[in-house]
């Protein structure tokens, strides 16, 4: 969630929680001098106890979203890859992928920037990669290079098997690799 749409939502439950807070406190009869204007239909038990049931939901509501609002979840791992193994799980965060991925093809010659993006897919585990190359290199050599490089690498680290790789060339590097 965006910290904008955090404060939208912020600023939402709070309106409703106060509003169902005033408007209980109304129906229930523990605030009746002050708004009074707003209810002033006679008071029907039932109607009375079914307003009240509904706002003490929307309370309720209200509270439970105000709460979310101000707690941080941590999502920077994102979902975990999950290994059942014999002694219990192993998880890999989705970024500790991403992060090997970047490894794997920043060690390539030839390919100047790595952005890999975790996706799923039908059979299992994708991987969208996208990357900035030297002008003086094949595409399609570099591109099978990069797919085979980091399937070997992530079966051997992790033990996970990806099922569809995707590069990306997403821009030529003007600039060549200064030589010292």
């Amino acid at each position: 969630m965006t910290p904008f749409d955090r404060g939208l939502l912020m600023i939402y439950t709070v309106v409703t929680t106060v509003l169902s807070s005033l408007l209980l406190m109304i129906i229930t009869g523990w605030w009746q001098q002050p708004l009074y204007f707003l209810w002033q239909g006679p008071y029907v038990y039932n109607e009375q106890l079914y307003l009240a049931l509904i706002f003490a939901v929307l309370l309720l509501m209200g509270l439970r979203l105000f709460w979310v609002s101000l707690t941080r979840r941590n999502n920077a791992g994102g979902k975990a890859v999950v290994h059942d193994y014999k002694l219990g799980q192993v998880r890999i965060s989705v970024l500790a992928i991403e992060n090997l991925v970047k490894k794997a093809v920043g060690q390539l010659p030839g390919v100047k920037e790595v952005k890999p993006r975790v996706v799923e897919h039908q059979k299992g585990m994708g991987l969208h990669i996208r990357v900035v190359v030297t002008p003086d290199i094949s595409i399609p050599e570099v591109s099978r290079e990069i797919q085979q490089k980091v399937q070997e690498y992530l079966a051997q680290t992790t033990g996970i098997t990806v099922s569809e790789i995707k590069v990306i060339v997403d821009n030529i590097s003007s600039t060549r690799p200064r030589v010292e």
